[in-house]
């Protein structure tokens, strides 16, 4: 299998693959289907208006998608959070009770995709993230998550910091 990682906006000027959206119905996901839903509806339109940046793992051998991983910057309210350690709330650097953040918005593997990937697409996220922290500074990493993939997250290092806006997803972030 030879994999490669692109951004999702670079894909059609590559002159790679002659139709995106052909290229975007080959992600299958069955464990969560609402990544497939992002990817096909959402994605290319939140790349346009710069609002978040999408990472996809093509297996070039089969030119399919096998995975996906979404940047963006998005705040936390730290004033409404009750679940956060002194310590992270100081790392933070909340001004005005606002935390500025990276957010992994996005990371999702296909049903047929190798063990490990999700880790190696994790893994380049951060390394992404951690060149934006030597650029720009902030240090905040974000994800809003379901119940059962808190204890993932640990393992990572990140904590729980309290619900998201809407209060059906666990927001915890890391320290870079």
């Amino acid at each position: 299998m030879s994999l490669k990682i692109s951004k999702l906006h670079n894909i059609p000027a590559s002159g790679i693959y002659s139709d995106i959206t052909s290229l975007i119905s080959t992600f299958k996901c069955s464990r969560n289907p609402d990544s497939e839903m992002f990817l096909q509806k959402t994605a290319m339109r939140h790349e346009s208006k710069d609002i978040s940046r999408t990472y996809i793992c093509v297996d070039t051998e089969k030119s399919k998608i096998i995975g996906y991983f979404t940047l963006a910057i998005k705040c936390i309210n730290v004033g409404v959070l009750k679940d956060i350690d002194p310590k992270t709330f100081e790392s933070m650097n909340a001004d005005g009770g606002v935390s500025q953040a990276y957010l992994i918005g996005q990371l999702a593997r296909a049903d047929d995709s190798p063990k490990g990937l999700g880790r190696t697409m994790f893994d380049i996220a951060m390394a992404i993230l951690f060149s934006m922290n030597e650029t720009i500074g902030c240090h905040t990493v974000r994800v809003d998550c379901t119940d059962e993939l808190v204890g993932y997250y640990t393992g990572y290092g990140f904590v729980t910091v309290g619900k998201n806006a809407k209060n059906n997803l666990n927001s915890m972030v890391l320290i870079i």
